[in-house]
């Protein structure tokens, strides 16, 4: 597209842009494009790893009252200021967090009008939202309800209850589930981990690690981030010939005038192997 895209992504915990979509959302950036990321939870009963340790184990975690904080207001303003300074690093200046409580997230009314006024406010041409059926759609995390919620909001946000401009056209146009990067278990198949979008994001990799590396209160500077990263981003891409991807499962099936012949899979075919393996380097070392 000639002008610039408006890109929306919808999560339910506050790191979970960065870690989910950070290098998509931060090429669009860089790009030009308007990218919006909308948190649903304020996430620290689930996701302030540092102040449940505190919570659960007190003198055994091995952190102090006084620096890690156990007050829920204090910690969901520290784990903002970690989350807007992370997607600074990407580019990403409009965030905005709805606040909900994390520790029992499920599909209501009062989530979907929250998210369908800022998708009003925001017009996304492109939307990114969890996959709905994570873990059949009944995990304890609140993905799949964060993710059903925001495709419920899309018909309220085109309606003039919310809409305070005209847009020119319906909105979004096109939604992308992220493939599911968090735990496995005997509720998760093996389709959501499947991506039909890859998005390559070796070029700013060295931006999400700085961006994982903001999420102090999630353990994420240091090694986890990275071994994230190396695990999910990386195993993405292998096969692919991609240091580093993204993946995604688009909403619907794409139209196309003629079968779309894409430039990356023709490079693959067109390359010899020992070309495409010095591709894949390990860039997030220490």
């Amino acid at each position: 597209m000639k002008n610039k895209l408006n890109i929306m992504a919808v999560v339910c915990h506050p790191a979970d842009a960065i870690d989910g979509a950070g290098g998509t959302l931060c090429k669009h950036a860089l790009r030009g494009d308007n990218v919006s990321v909308v948190v649903c939870t304020h996430g620290v009963d689930t996701h302030d790893l540092k102040r449940n340790d505190l919570l659960r184990f007190g003198e055994k975690s091995g952190l102090h009252k006084t620096k890690t904080g156990s007050d829920k207001k204090q910690a969901i303003g520290r784990k903002e200021k970690e989350v807007v300074k992370g997607m600074k690093l990407l580019g990403v200046t409009d965030v905005r967090f709805l606040r909900f409580p994390d520790e029992l997230l499920t599909v209501t009314t009062d989530l979907i009008i929250a998210i369908a006024k800022e998708m009003a406010d925001i017009q996304p041409h492109l939307l990114i939202l969890h996959n709905p059926t994570e873990e059949l759609g009944i995990a304890d995390v609140g993905h799949a309800d964060t993710a059903v919620s925001a495709l419920k909001a899309r018909y309220l946000a085109n309606t003039g209850q919310y809409l305070k401009k005209p847009a020119g056209r319906i909105f979004p146009a096109q939604t992308f589930f992220m493939v599911m990067n968090g735990q496995t278990s005997c509720l998760t198949t093996e389709g959501e981990r499947y991506g039909n979008v890859l998005v390559d994001i070796t070029s700013v990799i060295d931006r999400k690690v700085a961006a994982m590396d903001c999420l102090e209160s999630q353990y994420y500077p240091g090694e986890l981030g990275r071994k994230c990263i190396e695990t999910v981003n990386g195993r993405m891409g292998l096969h692919n010939r991609m240091s580093y991807a993204e993946a995604f499962q688009s909403h619907k099936p794409d139209g196309y005038e003629y079968l779309p012949a894409n430039p990356h899979r023709m490079w693959i075919a067109e390359t010899p192997a020992g070309s495409q393996m010095k591709r894949l380097k390990i860039m997030i070392r220490k």
